[in-house]
């Protein structure tokens, strides 16, 4: 029987679970792809020993990207929970996106969305992703535009591109948020 670090077998089987989701962080963070074995040599555990865990490195890369996904939608909901006007929580949900992509949170997303996950999982990432508008999207419907869905679609838009720009430093972080924040005031108000 194998020793176990921690006071119980699930807190050990925890432990290393959360062992091999920084080591697969950091792998995705050097941008490129890994493979169990790989993740395995950074853990220092064997490769059927990851297998116990994960049925391979698409797996892996999702449990990750759900963790941070889950964690930034977080983020999210709490920058826009004590907001009462629809229209600040609009401004407070960009400004929060665009912050955690300037804090440098949002590039392990950036970085994993590249890794083919298996289709279950990448339809679980999927639905994380729309997690992320659901405060926009409410916000849209408070305000009574018509068509908030395709609305929240086009301000997503516009945040992606902000966020572009300032993951490749085109843009200041804090220049590009007011810019971004005018242009999407801009369109709501016509909507």
């Amino acid at each position: 029987m194998p020793r176990i670090s921690a006071p119980t077998v699930a807190e050990n089987r925890e432990l290393r679970r959360a062992d091999l989701l920084t080591a697969a962080t950091g792998l995705i963070l050097r941008g490129r792809s890994f493979t169990v074995a790989e993740v395995a040599a950074e853990v220092g555990l064997s490769r059927s020993a990851v297998y116990e865990y994960y049925s391979g490195a698409g797996d892996l890369v999702a449990d990750v990207l759900v963790d941070e996904l889950t964690d930034w939608a977080d983020h999210l909901r709490s920058a826009t929970a004590d907001k009462a006007e629809p229209a600040t929580v609009v401004d407070a949900w960009v400004e929060a996106v665009l912050g955690y992509v300037a804090d440098g949170r949002h590039a392990l997303v950036r970085a994993a969305g590249s890794i083919e996950l298996p289709p279950t999982r990448r339809a679980e990432v999927g639905l994380l992703h729309r997690e992320l508008i659901a405060p926009l999207q409410e916000s849209l419907v408070a305000l009574n535009v018509s068509e908030p869905a395709r609305l929240s679609t086009y301000v997503w838009g516009v945040v992606e591109a902000a966020i572009t720009r300032i993951e490749t430093a085109e843009a200041d972080p804090a220049t590009e948020t007011a810019a971004t924040l005018s242009f999407i005031r801009g369109g709501l108000d016509r909507a």
